[in-house]
């Protein structure tokens, strides 16, 4: 009984080394194939650069050729962007303003 048993441990555990290696050289390929990794020219931008060329477009906005209505929300937007960040605007204000910039004002 013993001349089987003990080959039969040695191929067990052999098997299971063999298994634990394939593993992980398996997972290691399935990430690898997965990683991401964005060109240096990439279109990418992270939310941060978004917000912070936002601001500086919407800083380029001239007042004079805005309705008075118009001069007045954008100065309490862009008060509150100075105060709280370009996070604090709601969708609807970010949309406000991306359309009194100068490019979207030229017919």
């Amino acid at each position: 009984m013993i001349n089987i048993l003990l080959p039969a441990v040695v191929v067990m555990m052999m098997g299971g080394v063999a298994m634990r290696l394939w593993y992980r050289r398996w997972r290691r390929l399935r990430i690898a194939a997965n990683r991401r990794v964005e060109g240096p020219n990439s279109h990418y931008s992270s939310s941060g650069v978004r917000n912070q060329e936002d601001r500086e477009r919407w800083g380029g906005i001239t007042l004079p050729r805005l309705h008075p209505l118009n001069q007045e929300e954008v100065v309490r937007l862009l008060g509150l962007v100075d105060i709280d960040g370009v996070k604090s605007l709601s969708g609807r204000d970010r949309l406000f303003l991306d359309n009194m910039t100068l490019p979207r004002l030229r017919v």
